[in-house]
């Protein structure tokens, strides 16, 4: 008998407490997002109970292309350190994402389809406009379609405040195989692909997008 041929198609999964330390830098991601109050583990396994899913992970067979962890505010309490606030009581705050563009763009994906899912209409979070470690970089998000609300200093760097809402007209798809993840909103204008490396200053215009009706769920 052959051996079965190893899988070499990505597939995200969510994160469960026992296994949250076997994912390297999620650990240290929970304890500085809630200031050390208790292990990975033990963060999950609370929030997980009286909230839902927290974290998921994208594998390829037995390697681990990134991560991405959120939750309900009150459980990520070091948000609260930041002058961008206040943040939402009802929504859901994105921590951070690890991974290379693609893989992050799925993960955000699964994790606005799991909010989506529960009824969470607002997520948001505070992004560093300088990209500093252990935070997710302004521009990553700008560039899925979230919004600028606010902006602050904190050590002397600039941080923003980003959100996206997540109510019945919000398209998360597919768009294309080389775009996986691409959130537009439907109020949000659609422009020709920039540039490698190019901002795409359309998405904060808030022209209507005309395209919006024809994307859908795609995927």
């Amino acid at each position: 008998m052959g051996m079965k041929p190893r899988s070499f198609m990505p597939s995200v999964v969510e994160v469960s407490p026992g296994e949250a330390d076997s994912i390297f830098g999620l650990g240290a991601m929970v304890s500085y997002w809630t200031e050390g109050a208790c292990s990975a583990e033990e963060w999950l396994e609370e929030v997980q109970e009286m909230w839902g899913p927290a974290a998921f992970t994208m594998r390829r067979g037995d390697e681990t292309l990134g991560y991405v962890l959120y939750g309900p505010p009150e459980h990520l309490p070091h948000a609260g350190r930041y002058p961008v606030g206040p943040l939402s009581e009802d929504g859901a705050l994105l921590a951070y994402v690890e991974g290379d563009a693609r893989t992050r763009r799925h993960l955000l994906v699964r994790m606005l389809r799991d909010l989506r899912s529960r009824g969470v209409e607002r997520v948001e979070s505070v992004g560093s406009d300088l990209g500093l470690p252990r935070h997710v970089p302004t521009a990553v998000l700008l560039e899925s379609g979230w919004r600028p609300e606010r902006h602050g200093w904190r050590g002397g760097s600039p941080y923003t405040l980003a959100y996206t809402e997540l109510g019945s007209a919000v398209e998360v798809g597919e768009l294309a195989r080389g775009l996986i993840g691409r959130v537009r909103l439907p109020h949000l204008k659609k422009s020709p692909s920039p540039a490698p490396g190019a901002f795409n200053r359309a998405t904060l215009s808030g022209e209507p997008d005309s395209d919006s009706s024809r994307a859908g769920l795609e995927g």
